[in-house]
């Protein structure tokens, strides 16, 4: 089937589903609960240093895994186990991103009490490739992120911790909607980043992107490049950079690129686009039927991913809450301080209270 033909059956599915039976409840109130002031969270003052020291032993000591993901393509993990834990988080990350991008993160959410089990996304980061082409971002279905996540949940996760957040970025956002919507079991609380509902495709308007894209998919195997992209080049200027200010953490991702060749990616092909456009459409709508407490945040500066579709989610969703953070740009969790450490109070205040709500 068509990736645009996609677009109406989802939609057709969607009108004859019953909506969550959840109340609507008002806004979490950040600033009444109760938990960790922003200046709890690590510094990117010393952020290069800790690196050389406690981040990476702390990094080192992770328990590292892998299972077998949709079709048999190995899926990457690592843990972080607290005694007696408040929940489980668990961290999944944007397009690109490898999972030790998020040990800054890992280690202050230890140090509240969670522990953490972080995954990757297949064809990325620390996980197979799927294509020969190590470079190339691609994905069969969409789906086949959604039941690698479940797999992960149900099999690794939950029999160790039964309480289960889930923290996700951009893409994983996305992928995140559906999951709870498809398994709504797999978790008890969720806070997305700059969730991949609504993608900037620049000047092509979403109608005529999804044409373009599906005519592609349909007449080739997707494999190549879409217009613009290519293999992976490194970023060379922090100034032109779209997704964060923060010098440190920039640079602290480049020298980890740097590192490892293994964990670079470049742009994306056709089949990830047609997937991905089919996917985020399908995941602003299903709002509605969830009964997840959760919490989309929306970076005001944000170039990659648009906010009307994290807004329709959160809108639809009786126990969301949308919180804006005027002069974030799309990495969130690795912006400046003043940004990342509130977005990480907020988030640590909210699963607090969810961690301390009877099942």
């Amino acid at each position: 089937m068509k990736p645009h033909a996609l677009l109406l059956v989802t939609a057709v599915t969607w009108s004859c589903r019953p909506p969550s039976l959840a109340e609507r409840v008002g806004p979490f109130d950040f600033d009444a609960a109760p938990g960790p002031a922003p200046s709890a969270f690590s510094s990117e003052s010393d952020l290069l240093t800790r690196w050389e020291g406690p981040l990476r032993t702390f990094w080192d000591a992770g328990e590292a895994g892998d299972f077998s993901g949709v079709g048999g393509v190995k899926v990457a993990y690592r843990i972080f186990r607290v005694p007696n834990p408040k929940a489980a988080v668990v961290i999944t990350p944007g397009r690109t991103e490898a999972i030790i991008k998020y040990a800054e993160v890992a280690r202050d959410l230890t140090a509240q009490g969670y522990s953490v089990y972080a995954l990757t996304l297949r064809g990325q980061g620390e996980a197979a490739r799927i294509l020969s082409d190590r470079d190339k971002g691609y994905v069969d279905f969409f789906d086949d992120y959604v039941e690698d996540d479940h797999t992960f949940i149900s099999t690794i996760v939950k029999p160790e911790v039964s309480k289960v957040f889930l923290l996700a970025h951009s893409l994983s956002g996305g992928v995140a909607t559906l999951l709870i919507d498809e398994h709504p079991e797999d978790v008890q609380a969720f806070v997305t980043t700059s969730p991949m509902l609504d993608i900037n495709l620049g000047a092509f308007p979403p109608p005529v992107a999804a044409t373009l894209a599906g005519g592609i998919c349909d007449s080739t195997d997707g494999s190549g490049y879409i217009i613009g992209g290519g293999p992976y080049s490194k970023e060379q200027d922090f100034e032109k950079n779209s997704v964060t200010h923060s010098r440190a953490r920039f640079d602290w991702k480049i020298g980890q690129l740097d590192a490892d060749e293994t964990i670079r990616m470049g742009g994306p092909t056709w089949r990830w686009l047609c997937q991905a456009l089919v996917g985020s459409s399908r995941g602003q709508g299903v709002g509605r039927f969830s009964s997840v407490p959760t919490v989309v945040f929306i970076a005001a500066q944000d170039t990659i991913v648009k906010p009307g579709g994290q807004q329709r989610y959160c809108a639809d969703a009786p126990l969301c809450t949308l919180s804006q953070l005027e002069g974030a740009k799309h990495e969130i969790l690795q912006e400046s301080d003043e940004l990342r450490n509130l977005a990480l109070s907020r988030i640590v205040k909210f699963f607090d209270a969810q961690a301390g709500a009877t099942p």
